[in-house]
């Protein structure tokens, strides 16, 4: 095999996002190691730092309009951008591969028809090519034009082999697409491999005791599976209130604090407006990722996490540290029952105290036991090389 091309989003600024991407092609690199493996971005992006819609200034009019003006605006985006920008690259890149990979991440959901709209294009240059989907996460929530699409994505693509990354989204894929259940395979999340992937870019020493991993939770909701009061949404307190009040609750027991993010445009502005509100904080840290490397190493820095976004969750439990999640939608539920940590998951927004006082607890008891993890990451492997 000469080359491998990954479709999905390893250039988004939602980091986790590139370090799925760059474990997945550690992983393939391991059984052809003689194969140049390629990256296409099915947002049309072609590195880190570009502008992108979410990030934009009209992101807030965005989520106020009703969903199908949201869906129409972005399906007419996509569009355009396909038949100016993204055709003529995409086919260049498309032509030569001999496995075309899509998947790692949450690719088949349904935000205002957002994916759907970009596998759907994606699709139209794929028709004879080898294609294999892998551990994706599939949503169970449809509009009918999103089924729609996805079903023309599935048509043209006729892909050659199905894994999901959980066994939530293996129903989903069979009572939504109706593809046949014993056909899909489930193979966990490639980013549970970062470690190796990453081997070069973890930090030396411990600099920060907690690392909060600050997001936007209006931002969330929007894009959470979950109705709103089952992610336990009611809370009087922004999201600047809610990170700081946790940091503290923990610096008052004389933690040492970093706050990151995972690289969200609107994480981000949260993480500004703690800082402007307290730029002087003792014991405490700012810092924004810039690329999925920046992102692995911050974690590795950190004694325990304490955070929403599933993939600075995965993140640490491959470098093996500790984290208490924060549940806002089913992907970050169904990560936690499939490691066994549903003891260290809460709400959308719990009490600082409650958080507190399980992130202490993290911090004296560690994480020494790493069987399930290496059991994991032998799946991924295993899975994986079987399906490429």
């Amino acid at each position: 095999m000469k080359k491998i091309l990954i479709c999905a989003v390893p250039f988004s600024d939602n980091l986790g996002d590139g370090v799925i991407a760059a474990s997945l092609a550690h992983i393939a690199g391991l059984k052809y190691p003689e194969a140049r493996v390629e990256f296409l971005d099915i947002a049309g992006r072609h590195g880190f730092d570009e502008d992108n819609l979410r990030g934009g200034g009209a992101f807030g009019v965005f989520q106020k309009l009703p969903a199908f003006l949201r869906s129409a605006i972005v399906f007419a985006y996509c569009l355009k951008n396909y038949l100016q920008h993204w055709r003529t690259p995409w086919r260049a890149a498309i032509a030569d591969a001999d496995l075309v990979i899509v998947g790692g991440g949450q690719l088949f959901c349904d935000v205002a028809l957002n994916f759907p709209s970009k596998l759907y294009f994606l699709s139209r240059l794929l028709r004879g090519k080898r294609v294999a989907v892998v551990s994706v996460g599939v949503t169970a929530k449809w509009s009918r034009g999103g089924r729609a699409l996805v079903g023309k994505f599935l048509k043209n693509a006729a892909p050659v082999f199905f894994a999901t990354r959980d066994a939530e989204s293996a129903k989903n894929l069979h009572d939504v697409f109706k593809v046949p259940r014993p056909a899909i395979a489930v193979v966990p999340d490639p980013a549970l491999v970062c470690e190796r992937a990453f081997s070069e870019e973890l930090a030396a020493e411990k600099k920060w005791d907690v690392g909060i991993c600050v997001s936007s939770l209006d931002a969330l909701v929007m894009n959470s599976e979950y109705r709103s009061t089952d992610a336990g949404t009611t809370t009087a307190s922004t999201s600047a209130e809610f990170f700081s009040n946790l940091a503290d609750a923990l610096r008052a027991e004389g933690a040492r604090i970093l706050y990151f993010t995972n690289g969200a445009a609107e994480d981000n502005r949260v993480l500004a407006e703690i800082s402007a509100q307290q730029p002087a904080a003792e014991g405490a840290s700012f810092l924004v990722p810039k690329r999925p490397d920046d992102l692995v190493e911050l974690i590795s820095a950190c004694s325990c996490i304490a955070a929403h976004r599933l993939h600075a969750n995965i993140v640490a439990y491959s470098l093996n540290i500790p984290s208490v999640g924060m549940n806002w939608d089913k992907k970050v539920e169904s990560f936690f029952r499939l490691t066994g940590r549903t003891d260290y998951l809460f709400d959308l927004s719990p009490r600082p105290d409650d958080l507190k006082a399980s992130v202490l607890k993290l911090l004296r008891e560690k994480n020494p036991d790493r069987r399930r993890l290496e059991e994991l990451q032998g799946e991924v492997i295993a899975g994986t090389h079987a399906l490429i």
